[in-house]
């Protein structure tokens, strides 16, 4: 799946002597000129890609994550293909264990995964694949070669834990600097609030120039993402609204324009006025 995380993933591997192949077919424009740069071979159909593959990485919007397995599923048990599936979707564990509950078989070994970081060609060398699962071996020949595996041992569902604790707080706080932001943006206060962050908390004002404009390039995959959070956190007997409200900003960023806007597109020189006058439009719609 060699979208914005996975193609990088596949040039990386590819970098490192493994075959990378995939199935663009109904992928968009944008994700098969991704896969082609990468180097990444498009077998056309999902049975071809299961018959030339010992290892799939499943990397793709959380709320597709089990209808994925499930077809993969249905493919691996009419090939009879021994093959290990890894899940590296940012999902609750709750939901990593009806994925193993779904693709587990005597053909199909199952391994939890979560990914934190950059796709690792932006991130050369530094970004972490977390595994958890009876057997995580298979995944670990991908380390050093694209990711650093961190076994977690072999609870399902501990991987997936792990990157939502992770992502609760890094991408829970751009969604709260974005809430803030628009707020303050639409009761006039900006220039104001603004000079007060450069006088008492400059490093949080760059955080925010840096990320909230920047959010609604991902915020229609991150709105499933807060989803799976809060799941994760009600599950563990924690309040799961801070997430669903961390959903709904990404509902809102993903209304702007900025949403229509690539990681080749984007505007760069946009300041975080004019992303906040999108925000607060938005809120409109």
């Amino acid at each position: 799946m060699p979208g914005d995380m996975g193609h990088g993933c596949g040039q990386a591997f590819k970098e490192n002597g493994f075959n990378v192949v995939s199935c663009l077919n109904q992928r968009s424009e944008r994700t098969k000129k991704l896969a082609y740069t990468a180097g990444i071979k498009d077998l056309k159909t999902i049975d071809n890609v299961i018959k030339s593959s010992d290892l799939i990485l499943s990397i793709l919007p959380p709320e597709s994550a089990l209808k994925q397995a499930e077809a993969i599923n249905s493919k691996i048990l009419k090939l009879k293909k021994q093959i290990t599936y890894v899940d590296c979707n940012a999902i609750s564990p709750k939901t990593a264990k009806k994925i193993s509950d779904t693709i587990s078989s005597q053909f199909c070994n199952f391994i939890d995964a979560g990914i934190i970081g950059l796709n690792p060609i932006v991130e050369k060398g530094q970004t972490r694949l977390y595994v958890s699962g009876p057997n995580t071996d298979p995944v670990k020949v991908l380390n050093g070669n694209g990711f650093i595996i961190k076994d977690l041992g072999r609870d399902i569902g501990k991987a997936s834990a792990m990157k939502m604790i992770y992502a609760s707080a890094t991408k829970g706080t751009f969604a709260l600097h974005a809430a803030v932001l628009t707020t303050a943006h639409k009761l006039g206060l900006s220039p104001e609030y603004f000079e007060e962050l450069k006088f008492s908390k400059p490093e949080m004002l760059s955080a925010m120039e840096r990320m909230v404009p920047r959010i609604p390039l991902d915020a229609g995959r991150w709105e499933g993402e807060m989803h799976e959070i809060a799941d994760t956190f009600s599950d563990a007997g924690i309040t799961p609204k801070f997430h669903q409200a961390s959903a709904d900003m990404m509902k809102l960023a993903n209304k702007t324009p900025i949403a229509k806007e690539t990681r080749e597109t984007v505007d760069q020189n946009r300041s975080l006025i004019e992303a906040l006058d999108m925000y607060v439009e938005a809120l409109k719609k």
